[in-house]
């Protein structure tokens, strides 16, 4: 599985949506920028390594959902 730019993601315990907005280098690793949208509540911004996502998705902390982009690459 990998992440990329424009993928969903949901945080069931605190119900935020959100979509990865970028994906940067790090000297520590991959920096995974995400934009939470909450009802009623200004969107917000919040980093987080790509390696520590992969992992939160993984343990079901966070359920993942890919974005339009990778249905061109499935289907040739």
């Amino acid at each position: 599985m990998k992440v990329k730019v424009g993928d969903c993601l949901y945080e069931p315990l605190s119900q935020n949506n959100g979509e990865v907005t970028r994906i940067v280098s790090h000297p520590n690793g991959k920096l995974v920028t995400v934009r939470w949208r909450v009802d009623d509540h200004l969107p917000h911004d919040t980093e987080h390594f790509y390696s520590k996502l992969i992992k939160s998705i993984k343990k079901g902390e966070i359920e993942y959902t890919p974005g339009p982009d990778h249905d061109s690459e499935e289907n040739p």
